[in-house]
């Protein structure tokens, strides 16, 4: 009996010791990684402020250089909406991302520091590009709950920058086809106050990517294209990148809404032709009611879309269906007027052979 307690003592005493040791360790390491922590703030604290205190953001990178500075701009839309026809415009939600070398923001750090991500209040003190939407009718950057921008620093001097832009862009439509037409809406940058031998923007492939899952009431968005359209000024040259948004719209509504009951007018005016030529009021009635119905219509296809000058693929339907119940009141019409003739000739006919008679039997 005493040695089975004095066992069981010796084996609670060394699991204590063992937990003591486990507990220990656990607590090593975890003031080793809090030391590692602040010692990467530390290294991010003082890369920072030595960057900044020899750095002057009025000046871009490479100024008074032969080289320009190459900026790659990409676009990550993540919202495509208020296309409107009668305006001419079109807005789009997106992150609008910039990548640039600037010599001046190299530094030295350990392998495990990669980047250095800046808040926005320090994003304040370094230069960037000033990108300017040459379409755009009204342009907005989100700061809710605090400016939506991003910048990482690389040790290289790498300068990686986004920020959330939704704005409103002009798009002139050519409505010649519509509803069956495709638009390409033009988005253009520039940078506003720097020449193209101090600034270079260019696309990063793909230029536009679009978040899955993305739908549009009215169109259809596919594949935009990218392009360069550098512009000479007055002032000098420009660097300028452009983007096609390639839209084609979804014509549902429409055969819904204008052209299924419009052709469904045009055959009930058809039912003229089955009603007798007597039935004066009702043949009268329905062509009258036929005419109006097509006018209505056509006149609220019209208020679809902006008043245009020239003539477009729904304006010829409208016309078409026009013409078809317009014949069919000149059709009754014509049989009207074909039947009194053919009913004045039978009468005067008769009058003529009775007169014959009268004078046969007289003589």
């Amino acid at each position: 009996m005493l040695l089975t307690t004095l066992t069981i003592a010796i084996c609670i005493h060394q699991n204590i010791a063992t937990f003591d040791r486990i507990v220990c360790q656990s607590f090593n390491s975890t003031e080793d990684n809090t030391r590692v922590e602040e010692e990467d703030e530390m290294i991010r604290e003082s890369v920072i402020k030595n960057i900044l205190s020899r750095y002057d953001k009025r000046y871009p990178p490479r100024y008074n250089s032969e080289i320009p500075t190459e900026v790659k701009v990409q676009m990550y839309v993540v919202g495509v909406f208020g296309i409107d026809e009668s305006e001419m415009k079109f807005s789009m939600s997106m992150y609008l991302r910039q990548n640039w070398i600037d010599p001046r923001l190299t530094f030295s750090a350990p392998p495990e520091i990669s980047r250095i991500e800046l808040d926005h209040s320090i994003q304040e003190c370094i230069w960037v590009p000033d990108l300017s939407f040459m379409t755009d009718m009204d342009t907005k950057i989100h700061d809710v709950t605090v400016p939506n921008k991003m910048m990482f620093l690389h040790p290289n001097g790498f300068v990686s920058y986004s920020l959330r832009v939704t704005g409103t862009f002009t798009c002139f439509m050519q409505l010649q086809t519509f509803p069956f037409d495709e638009q390409s809406c033009v988005l253009e940058m520039e940078s506003y106050g720097f020449s193209a031998s101090t600034v270079s923007l260019r696309w990063m492939e793909p230029a536009m990517t679009l978040k899955d899952g993305i739908v549009n009431s009215q169109f259809t968005i596919k594949e935009s294209e990218s392009y360069t359209c550098d512009k000479e000024y007055p002032s000098g040259n420009y660097t300028c990148i452009g983007v096609n948004v390639n839209l084609k719209r979804q014509y549902g509504f429409y055969l819904i809404q204008v052209y299924a009951p419009s052709a469904l007018i045009v055959v009930l005016s058809w039912v003229s032709f089955w009603l007798n030529t007597d039935a004066i009021p009702a043949r009268v009635s329905l062509g009258i009611l036929t005419v109006l119905s097509v006018s209505t219509n056509g006149h609220f296809s019209v208020g679809l879309t902006q008043r245009v000058s020239y003539v477009r693929a729904i304006d010829v339907w409208n016309v078409v269906c026009l013409l078809f119940v317009f014949g069919a009141m000149i059709e009754y019409a014509y049989v009207a007027m074909i039947e009194r003739v053919e009913e004045r000739r039978t009468i005067e006919r008769i009058g003529i052979i009775g007169n014959n008679h009268n004078i046969f039997n007289e003589q």
